[in-house]
């Protein structure tokens, strides 16, 4: 019994004479087979997250840019105590770049200003000096005025330097003088409501002036071509600063709400090409329109499709185009000026 064990057990090795040739091929041209879809799979998971990763910037980047304008709209005008409408307005269009202290004093009235370009394809015909020639072609350059919103500062502890606006609330003061705009903290005189007619102090507070100048760059940094939108601003030492803000911004362009009537809701909208200044000064709300892009292309894909930019028309992208984009519109109430014109 035992001998035919071990011989049944010597005749199943030998039947055992591995694969053969045939049977090796196949095995191998399944396993490669299974390979390349695997590696197919992981390149175009791999292509659709680096998409999905891209469109989320460019939309993220998009809403950032609304939120940004819009905020700084909303706050356009606002002078803390003082109410701008009893000034009288400039006798010229002011100079946004300006920044010698009675340019800045009589900008006050006009809370917002703009420079039109007049769609995706043209220039605009005089940009303000502070803003670079690498200005995109087809963009908007926006300016609001306003004074920080950050708690106000006692004169004791204003910094030489700075542009601050003060309002007087006493009534003694000289009515021909309600508010002043200086850098020397010596000069801010006016007082505050509890004043008496003998008395110097204390004096009114001070809140810093802020001159802001949006608009589309180019370039993020030197010659990359990437359209950033960017901001020159009225700094704390009294100097014009740039800053970067968002990039993949391509264009933006503004349309005006004009407030014909004088009850703080805007009877018609412009792009204000040739806008005076009293219709800055009427200017309740802004109609923003902007594109944004991805920064990289994408394979296989081309942009045939045509963009709102407001009352200035559309932008449709050059045949071959193949980046992607999405278009953003945001009607924004200026609430200060159009709160002070307001019937009880």
């Amino acid at each position: 019994m035992g001998s035919f064990n071990r011989s049944h057990a010597f005749s199943d090795l030998q039947a055992q004479r591995g694969l053969s040739l045939v049977e090796l091929m196949i095995s191998i041209t399944i396993g490669l087979l299974i390979l390349s879809a695997m590696a197919t799979l992981f390149a175009n998971q791999s292509k659709m997250r680096s998409e999905l990763d891209k469109s989320s910037r460019m939309i993220d980047n998009g809403r950032y840019t609304l939120e940004v304008l819009s905020e700084n709209l909303r706050l356009a005008g606002f002078y803390g105590s003082l109410n701008p409408a009893s000034i009288a307005l400039p006798g010229a269009v002011p100079d946004p770049c300006s920044t010698t202290i009675s340019d800045i004093a009589a900008a006050i009235p006009l809370h917002i200003q703009g420079y039109d370009a007049a769609g995706a394809g043209a220039d605009i015909a005089s940009p303000p000096t502070c803003v670079p020639p690498s200005l995109k072609t087809g963009s908007d350059i926006l300016v609001i005025r306003r004074v920080d919103t950050s708690d106000a500062v006692a004169q004791t502890a204003a910094v030489a330097g700075t542009p601050y606006l003060q309002a007087s609330q006493c009534q003694y003061d000289a009515p021909t003088t309600p508010y002043k705009v200086d850098d020397t903290p010596a000069n801010f005189t006016l007082r505050q409501r509890n004043c008496t007619t003998g008395s110097t102090t204390p004096y009114a507070e001070l809140r810093r002036m802020m001159v802001q100048i949006y608009y589309v760059d180019s370039n993020n940094e030197m010659l990359d071509g990437i359209p950033t939108l960017k901001r020159v601003e009225l700094g704390a030492s009294g100097t014009l600063m740039m800053t970067p803000l968002v990039e993949g911004v391509e264009y933006m362009q503004v349309d005006y709400g004009l407030d014909s009537d004088s009850d703080g809701v805007a009877d018609s909208y412009t792009t204000c090409p040739a806008c005076t200044v009293t219709d800055w000064s009427n200017v309740v709300s802004a109609k923003i329109s902007v594109i944004a892009r991805n920064i990289e292309t994408s394979a296989g894909y081309t942009d045939a499709k045509t963009y709102s930019l407001g009352i200035d028309g559309t932008y449709t992208p050059a045949a071959g185009d193949h980046y992607k984009r999405h278009a953003y519109t945001q009607v924004v109430r200026l609430v200060n000026p159009a709160g002070r014109r307001e019937t009880p």
